[in-house]
């Protein structure tokens, strides 16, 4: 089996590269043979994964933190299509974030590897989001874990721009509370399956896996393999509200609050507004509404722990 590693030796702060060395005796010991390929700058996973399917590699394993599986997935793809329906993707958690190994459980190097070692697979839902450039036209993206937009898309251009050294959490919660002292609710009009909702909301969020933002559980129902995305409509609140609840919010247990949210089930979001309403993507800020949202079940084989209750 021809295997690629994809390592971005950027990612955690810079520590992915620096913790390689250490690292790569222990994947070699696991996947024997293998190709390695490391980014160099932005979006150039997507180019890597994409060449390297094409030339027959059958398992990709991405090392690095969300932004880098992002950019990964993305490179299974060419525009609508799927360049080698039979590949898999396997995720090594070297990130900041690494929200989406939280799903699986795989945040410590010793689990992941023990996954990759039993080479179980099963096929996920991934999510594809049309959206809008910001100054003209649009693009297609595919996103893993979580999708959103309002305070989340502000969110996302603060931790791109400030450092990380401090960690996940210290990093994603200073960012989320200096973004909420100057936020302005948007008023956004959306079918949601159909349903029209039409509101300020202080954000929207349609999760596939289950943590976003540095551990906010902020889907503790989503499942990878479920079909639908689980889908928030956050009130508009006001700072203090947000802030009062913003442990809620990390525990999972806004959702059961009525005057925080709106929850539905769904596997079409569309979504405009008449203000500028950014869009995260897997931590990533590529674009603004209008959107539309999709979920594509059973679209990417990827290995995962057997069994796991976040995939049923």
């Amino acid at each position: 089996m021809k295997t690629v590693v994809v390592l971005n030796p950027f990612a955690a702060n810079g520590r992915a590269g620096k913790r390689w060395a250490a690292i790569e005796p222990r994947i070699r010991n696991v996947l024997g043979d293998y190709s390695l390929l490391r980014t160099e700058r932005p979006w150039h996973a997507a180019q890597l994964v994409r060449q390297a399917l094409r030339d027959g590699t059958e398992l990709i394993v991405s090392v690095g933190g969300d932004g880098t599986h992002h950019e990964v997935v993305n490179g299974f793809f060419d525009g609508y299509m799927t360049i080698n329906p039979a590949a898999r993707l396997a995720v090594f958690p070297e990130g900041t974030g690494s929200d989406f190994v939280r799903t699986l459980g795989l945040r410590k190097p010793e689990a992941a590897l023990d996954v990759l070692a039993a080479g179980h697979t099963e096929m996920i839902d991934i999510g594809r989001v049309t959206y809008s450039l910001p100054v003209n036209g649009t693009n297609v993206r595919y996103f893993l874990n979580v999708a959103d937009f309002g305070v989340g898309g502000a969110v996302a251009v603060r931790t791109q721009t400030q450092t990380k050294r401090f960690g996940s959490f210290a990093t994603f919660l200073y960012a989320v509370i200096r973004t909420l002292l100057t936020f302005r609710s948007p008023f956004v009009r959306m079918q949601i399956d159909g349903e029209i909702v039409k509101q300020k909301t202080l954000n929207v969020i349609i999760a596939n896996g289950q943590y976003y933002g540095g551990g906010i559980h902020v889907a503790r129902e989503a499942r990878l393999s479920g079909g639908q995305f689980e889908v928030y409509v956050i009130n508009d609140l006001s700072v203090l509200t947000a802030l009062v609840n913003l442990r809620h919010f990390y525990s999972g247990k806004y959702v059961e609050l009525d005057h925080l949210v709106k929850r539905f089930t769904a596997r079409r979001v569309v979504a405009q507004s008449d203000e500028r309403v950014l869009l995260d993507l897997d931590g990533e800020q590529p674009g603004q509404l209008p959107c539309e949202v999709d979920i594509l079940p059973a679209a990417l084989r990827v290995v995962v722990p057997e069994g796991h209750p976040a995939l049923r």
